[in-house]
């Protein structure tokens, strides 16, 4: 029987260990904040591939990507990891390349599932593979920037308005509920009854 993950039911332990891994770098991540070079050092691999998504979508919907960094650097109190500039971002290429580092979700999943279908064993390897799922997740992440160079789009609103007419349609309009006249049944006798 194959297991949700698409490998025999009998691997879930590892499944769950590298799972469990995982969770616990992302939450390793999260608190490393309070170091900024700290933080900066552990989550490069992350921001290489969030910016790299936006690079390539840019590149491949126009554009027009000029910059590309992931040279750190603290803006009051907050960071900015990583940049790409554009020079011909528009109403048709925006949403896309702002919501390009989603696709590192496929790639950690398919990472995920390459790995446990080679049968690995534990240990400093897996951890690195670990580590490197981590850090997919977190560049998968858009960030604020991101979802404001997305809403510029109109593509964005349009969907927005669907998914909105899609719910109200699906679940918040009310609904006709039809009458339907009493079922006749026979008797023992065979005369017609009503139930």
């Amino acid at each position: 029987m194959e297991h949700i993950w698409g490998i025999g039911a009998g691997e879930h332990g590892l499944s769950f260990a590298y799972l469990v891994g995982t969770a616990a770098i992302l939450w390793t991540m999260s608190q490393a904040k309070r170091s900024f070079w700290l933080f900066s050092l552990l989550v490069l691999p992350g921001t290489f591939c969030h910016e790299l998504c936006h690079w390539m979508m840019g590149k491949l919907l126009n554009g027009q990507p000029v910059h590309f960094t992931v040279f750190p650097k603290r803006v009051g109190r907050s960071f900015v990891l990583g940049a790409v500039t554009l020079s011909n971002l528009r109403w048709y290429n925006a949403f896309f390349i702002g919501l390009a580092p989603l696709l590192l979700l496929a790639a950690a999943y398919g990472l995920f599932v390459w790995r446990l279908g080679g049968h690995p064993v534990l240990g400093w390897k897996e951890a690195g593979v670990a580590f490197l799922l981590a850090n997919l997740l977190f560049g998968a992440m858009p960030s604020w920037q991101d979802l404001r160079m997305t809403a510029r789009s109109p593509i964005w609103w349009i969907l927005l308005a669907g998914a909105l007419g899609y719910g109200w349609v699906r679940f918040a309009r009310p609904r006709v509920v039809e009458q339907s006249a009493p079922a006749k049944s026979r008797s023992a006798s065979g005369e017609p009854t009503e139930t």
